[in-house]
C-alpha cells in the first residue's frame, strides 16, 4: 500500500514537472507572438509618429514667415487677402489673432475668447511656439498652432500672437491606420494622459484622459497604470497587453517630439494573431502528447525505486526516536507536540517528570494541568495563543512554573511553533529550563544596582563639593584680596571681613553637610528647619555672587514683592544651596553684558501658621531648547550644544535642586527659550515663626508724606505697600525729572514730602542728580539712595550731594522701618564695629585650658577667647594637657577645649585618663571637644570618653560664645 502511495506521490510529481515543461514552452510560444506583433504594430505607428511630427513643423514653419509677412504689410486688406490665400493652400480651418489673455479677433473681424487649455501669457512672455487645445462655443475641439513672435494691431484689436486651428478630423487623418480594417485607433496624450487628439474606433465613447479610461474599463492594477503613467512621463516608447471591456488590444506607445505629447495606438489582440494562435494550438497538442508518453514510463520506474527506499527509511526512523528518547533523558528541555486547535497533546519527551514533577501521562490528558501556558492566558481562553500560531510561525515568551514534587519555583523560556501533519495543524512547544539562568542574573543585577548606587553617592559628592564649595571660596578669596589692597581704609576693610565672614559660615555650613559621609553613601539627605530671616538670605546670596557678577560683566537686580513675613522656618544651607546653583548656572550661561535677576514674592495662603513664597531666578543668556528643558532635572542630563559643552560641569546641579525642593514639599518650574533666556521659577510653603511681632505703624511716621523713585514699577509698588504699612502716605514715579517736579509742586501747596527713596540707577537721571536738584529747591528733607550695587565707591560724591542714607536691595519691611527711623534721626545707628558677636556674659578672669597641637588654629581660638576676656593656658598634645591638669590645683582651669587628633595622646585618650584622677574636683573638670572630627560617630565617641559636649572645626564664633556662656551659666 505504502509502496503505491509513493509510486502515485512520484507520478503526480512528475506530471507536475511535464505541465511545468508545458507551460514554460506554451510562455515561449506566447512571448514570441507577443514580441512579433508589438514589432509590427511599432513600425506602423511609429509612420502616424512621423506624419504628426511633419505636420506640427510645417505649421509652425508657416507661422514664423506669416509673422515675418505680418511685419512688413501696410494695409488690412493686404493682410487679409494674404490670410485667405494662405488657408485656401493650407487648409486649416481658421486664422486669429491672439492677445495674451486668450481673446482673439479673426481677419473678417469676428471676435471671442478661443479657450485654450494651458498658460498661454507665460508661453507668450518666454516668445516659445504655442501648441494647444482649443474649445469655442458650438465647435468640436480644435489643435491650435500660435506663433508669439509678432506683435501688432489689427482692425483696432491689439495681438500678440498669431495662430491657426485646425479641425480634430482633420488632425487624425494623419493618423489613419489602413492596415487593420478601421478596427485600429490612436490617441495623441500629454505626459499626464490628457488627450488631445482622440482617433478611436467610432464604437468607443470620446476620451479625455487616458489613464481615467484604463483604470475604469482595463483590467490593470493600479501599479501597472501608475508604472504606464511613469512611462509616458519619461517620454520612453513601449509596448503592452491589455483588456479593455472583455477583449485583448495591443496599446503602442511612443513619444511626439512636440512638448510632453506621446502617440497611443491600439488594435484588437485577435486581430492581429489570427494566424498565429491557430500554429499555437497545434504545436501545444503535439508536445502534450509526447510529454504525456515520457512521464508514463517515468512513473513506472518510480514505483519500482520507491518499495527499495521504504523499508530503509522505516529503520531510519526507528533509530532517530531512539536517539532522540536517548537524548532528551539528558538535556533540560522538555518537548511537547500539540493539536493548535484543540490543544490536546499528541507526544511528550519523557524527561518531563524529572524538569517538571509531572508524568507525561498527566500532559497528555491535558496540557493546562502544567497551569496558564502564556502569562496573558485567561480560564476562559487558555488555547489561544495555540489556536492562533500559524504554520511556520515561531512565538516566545518566559513561563514561572512551581515543580509538583519539591515546590521549587522555576523558571522556563517556551518556543512555540506552528506546524501542519496530514492536513492538521500542530504546535510544537520546546520548555527550556533557565531556572539557573535567571538566579545567575539576578546576583548580577543587584550587584550592578549596588554598585550603581555607590557611584551616584559618589558622584553627588564630588558635585557638591566642586560645583558648592567655590563659589563661596571665590567671595572669600575675591573680598580678602580687596581687603590687603585696601587695608588702611578701616571702613572697607570692615565691610569686607563682614562679606568674608558671611561666605565663611555658608562655606562651613556646606562642608558640614559634604562630610556627612553616612548621609550620603545612603542617598538620605535630611532637612533641619531653623529661624531664618529671608531678607539675610537674599542680601547674603547677593554678597556670595557679588564677586562673579562684577568678574563677567553682568546687571544683577534683586527685589522682594509683598512680602509681610520675613523670619520663617527652613532650612537655611538647603535653600541657599539650591538659590546658589540657579545663580551658578545663570551666572555661568549668561553672556557678558547680560542680567541676571531675583525676585522674591509672597502670596496668601490658606494654611495656618504658614506662607507661601514664591522665588524668581532670571537670566537672558543662552536659553536653551523645550526638548532639553523636559530632562533638565534628570541627572548628569548637560545640553549637547557648541556653546554649553566649553562650559564645565557635570550635570548633577538641577537635579540636586529639584531633590531639595521636592523635600520642602516645594516646586521647581522652568521657562526658556533659545537664546533669550532662563527663568526659574520656585514655590514653597515656609512656616512663620510665631514670635514674630506684626508690622506695627511708627509713631513718628505716621500721616508723613513720601516719595518712591523707581524705574521699576514693581518696585515702587512694593515699596509703597509697605510704607502705608508703616502709617506714611506714599506716591511714586518711574521718572527722575518728575520727581524734582513733584517735589517742587508739594513745597508750592505746602504738603511737602517728608522722606524720598530713589533708585540710584534711573533713565534719565541717576539718584545723586535727582538728589542735587531737590537740594536745589531748599529742601532738606531726608533723601535714601535705594541700590542693588556696592555704594561704596559713590558715598562721598552722593554725602556731598545731599543723601541721607543707603539701602540696598532688595527692600524687605525690616530694611525700611531701620532705614526710614536711621534717615530721620528717630534711631542711633549702632555703634558695636566689631565683626565679633556679643557675648551676653561676662567671661572676665575665666580660666582655659586650650589643647591643639596646630599652632595657627591654637593662636585663632587664643586670639578670640582673649577677646572676650578668658585668661588662656595652651598645650600641645593629649599628654600636655593631661600633665597640667593633674598637677594643678581644683580652682586653676573652668573649661578644657580639647582637640581630637593630636600627637602623642589624642584627646580621647587624655579626657579618660582626667575622669580617672584621683580628686573628684580636678576629675570632673568641664571638657568640650573642639575638632574637625564632625562626624556623627565622632561626636558620640567623644561622650562615651567623657567629655561634655562637642564643637566642630573651623569654630564658628557664635556657637563657641553660646556653648561657653551655657557651660558657666549651668556651673553657677
Amino acid at each position: 500500500m505504502k509502496t503505491r502511495l509513493g509510486a502515485f506521490a512520484a507520478a503526480i510529481v512528475l506530471i507536475i514537472g511535464i505541465s511545468m515543461v508545458g507551460i514554460r514552452y506554451t510562455r515561449f510560444v506566447s512571448k514570441t507572438v507577443y514580441q512579433e506583433s508589438t514589432s509590427h504594430l511599432t513600425e506602423i505607428f511609429h509612420q502616424s509618429n512621423k506624419a504628426l511630427n511633419e505636420l506640427v513643423n510645417k505649421n509652425l514653419t508657416y507661422l514664423h514667415m506669416w509673422s515675418a509677412y505680418l511685419q512688413k504689410a501696410s494695409t488690412e486688406n493686404e493682410i487679409c487677402d494674404y490670410i485667405n490665400k494662405v488657408q485656401e493652400e493650407i487648409g486649416f480651418s481658421g486664422f486669429y489673432f491672439l492677445s495674451f489673455d486668450g481673446n482673439y479677433k479673426t481677419i473678417t473681424g469676428e471676435t471671442g475668447y478661443l479657450g485654450l487649455q494651458g498658460n498661454l501669457d507665460d508661453k507668450i512672455t518666454q516668445r516659445n511656439d504655442i501648441i494647444m487645445n482649443a474649445a469655442l462655443p458650438g465647435k468640436s475641439q480644435m489643435l491650435v498652432f500660435a506663433c508669439p513672435e509678432v506683435n501688432g494691431i489689427y482692425q483696432g484689436f491689439e495681438y500678440d500672437a498669431i495662430a491657426v486651428a485646425y479641425d480634430n478630423a482633420d488632425i487624425v487623418k494623419v493618423l489613419d491606420i489602413s492596415a487593420f480594417q478601421g478596427n485600429a485607433g490612436g490617441y495623441v496624450v500629454h505626459s499626464d494622459g490628457r488627450v488631445v487628439i482622440d482617433h478611436a474606433p467610432e464604437s468607443w465613447e470620446t476620451a479625455y484622459n487616458f489613464i481615467a479610461v484604463l483604470r475604469d474599463h482595463s483590467g490593470l492594477s493600479e501599479d501597472e497604470i501608475m508604472t504606464f503613467s511613469e512611462e509616458l512621463k519619461q517620454g520612453h516608447t513601449g509596448a503592452m497587453l491589455v483588456n479593455l471591456e472583455g477583449r485583448n488590444y495591443y496599446l503602442i506607445y511612443e513619444k511626439v517630439n512636440i512638448q510632453d505629447w506621446a502617440l497611443l495606438g491600439i488594435v484588437p489582440a485577435d486581430i492581429v494573431n489570427a494566424s498565429m494562435n491557430e500554429l499555437q494550438l497545434n504545436t501545444l497538442i503535439i508536445v502534450g502528447a509526447m510529454l504525456f508518453s515520457i512521464a508514463s514510463f517515468i512513473i513506472i520506474m518510480i514505483i519500482r525505486r520507491s518499495r527499495l527506499n521504504i523499508k530503509s527509511k522505516n529503520t531510519q526512523i526507528l533509530y532517530r526516536d531512539e536517539l532522540f528518547k536517548k537524548l532528551s533523558m539528558n538535556v533540560d528541555d522538555v518537548f511537547l507536540m500539540a493539536d493548535a486547535k484543540t490543544a490536546r497533546v499528541d507526544y511528550v519527551s519523557p524527561n518531563a517528570e524529572k524538569l517538571l514533577g509531572i508524568t507525561a501521562k498527566q500532559i497528555e490528558d491535558n496540557i493546562y494541568v502544567l497551569g496558564k501556558l502564556h502569562p496573558q492566558d485567561t480560564e476562559g481562553q487558555r488555547s489561544k495563543h495555540l489556536r492562533g500560531l500559524l504554520v511556520n510561525e515561531q512565538r516566545e515568551w518566559d513561563f514561572e512554573y512551581v515543580h509538583k514534587k519539591t515546590g521549587e519555583q522555576r523558571w522556563f523560556h517556551i518556543i512555540a511553533m506552528g506546524s501542519e501533519v496530514e492536513k492538521k495543524r500542530k504546535c510544537i512547544i520546546v520548555m527550556s529550563d533557565r531556572t539557573a539562568d535567571k538566579k545567575m542574573n539576578q546576583a548580577l543585577s543587584d550587584a550592578v544596582c549596588a554598585a550603581e548606587t555607590a557611584n551616584r553617592a559618589k558622584s553627588t559628592f564630588l558635585s557638591n563639593m566642586s560645583h558648592d564649595i567655590r563659589t563661596p571660596m571665590n567671595a572669600i578669596i575675591g573680598f580678602t584680596t580687596l581687603a590687603v589692597s585696601n587695608i588702611e581704609n578701616q571702613e572697607k576693610v570692615r565691610d569686607y571681613l563682614g562679606k568674608i565672614l558671611a561666605s565663611s559660615n555658608h562655606l562651613l555650613s556646606l562642608i558640614n553637610d559634604i562630610l556627612d559621609m553616612s548621609r550620603i553613601e545612603s542617598g538620605k539627605i535630611h532637612l533641619e528647619e531653623t529661624k531664618v530671616n529671608l531678607s539675610d538670605i537674599l542680601h547674603d546670596l547677593k554678597t556670595i555672587i557679588s564677586g562673579q557678577i562684577h568678574a563677567k560683566q553682568l546687571e544683577l537686580y534683586m527685589d522682594a514683592m509683598d512680602v509681610t513675613d520675613e523670619d520663617v522656618y527652613c532650612d537655611k544651607t538647603r535653600l541657599n544651596q539650591v538659590l546658589l546653583n540657579l545663580l551658578s548656572n545663570a551666572i555661568k550661561f549668561t553672556p557678558a553684558g547680560g542680567t541676571v535677576s531675583v525676585r522674591l514674592r509672597q502670596f496668601p495662603s490658606t494654611q495656618k501658621g504658614c506662607a507661601k513664597y514664591e522665588i524668581r531666578v532670571k537670566d537672558n543668556g543662552i536659553g536653551m531648547s523645550q526638548e532639553f528643558a523636559q530632562k533638565i532635572f534628570d541627572p548628569f542630563e548637560r545640553e549637547r550644544t557648541s556653546t554649553v559643552s566649553k562650559i564645565q560641569g557635570t550635570g548633577l546641579g538641577m537635579a540636586i535642586s529639584k531633590n531639595i525642593v521636592n523635600m520642602m514639599g516645594g516646586t521647581i518650574d522652568i521657562q526658556t527659550q533659545k537664546n533669550k533666556g532662563t527663568e526659574f521659577i520656585i514655590s514653597l510653603m515656609l512656616r512663620i515663626q510665631s514670635e514674630q511681632h506684626r508690622v506695627e505703624k511708627i509713631t513718628e511716621l505716621e500721616g508723613l508724606k513720601a516719595l518712591v523713585v523707581d524705574d521699576d514699577f514693581n518696585t515702587c509698588d512694593s515699596v509703597t505697600k509697605m510704607l502705608v504699612k508703616v502709617g506714611m502716605r506714599s506716591e511714586w514715579t518711574l521718572s527722575g525729572k518728575e520727581a524734582v517736579l513733584r517735589a517742587k509742586q508739594s513745597m508750592e501747596l505746602g504738603d511737602a514730602f517728608h522722606a524720598y527713596i530713589i533708585d540710584w540707577r534711573l533713565p534719565d537721571m541717576n539718584g545723586i542728580e535727582v538728589t542735587r536738584q531737590i537740594r536745589s529747591l531748599g529742601d532738606d528733607t531726608p533723601i535714601i539712595i535705594l541700590t542693588a550695587y556696592d555704594w561704596s565707591e559713590i558715598e562721598v560724591e552722593a554725602k556731598a550731594a545731599g543723601v541721607t542714607a543707603f539701602c540696598a536691595k532688595p527692600m524687605f519691611m525690616s530694611d525700611l522701618r531701620e532705614t526710614l527711623m536711621t534717615a530721620l534721626g528717630q534711631k542711633k545707628e549702632q555703634n558695636n564695629d566689631g565683626i565679633l558677636p556679643q557675648a551676653g556674659y561676662n567671661f572676665k578672669d575665666k580660666h582655659i585650658l586650650l589643647v591643639e597641637d596646630n599652632e595657627l588654629n591654637r593662636e585663632i581660638a587664643v586670639e578670640i577667647l582673649t577677646e572676650y576676656g578668658f585668661i588662656v593656658d595652651t598645650a600641645e598634645n593629649g599628654a600636655e594637657a593631661l600633665e597640667k591638669v593633674s598637677t594643678s590645683k581644683p580652682d586653676t582651669y573652668d573649661l578644657v577645649l580639647m582637640d581630637v587628633q593630636m600627637p602623642i595622646m589624642n584627646g580621647y585618650e587624655a579626657t579618660k585618663r582626667i575622669r580617672k584622677l584621683k580628686d573628684p574636683a580636678i576629675a570632673n573638670i568641664s571638657i568640650l571637644a573642639m575638632t574637625a572630627n564632625a562626624f556623627d560617630e565622632d561626636r558620640k565617641k567623644a561622650l562615651e570618653s567623657g567629655m561634655d559636649g562637642f564643637l566642630s572645626k573651623p569654630i564658628v564664633i557664635e556657637e563657641l560664645v553660646q556653648a561657653l556662656k551655657n557651660k558657666f551659666t549651668l556651673k553657677q
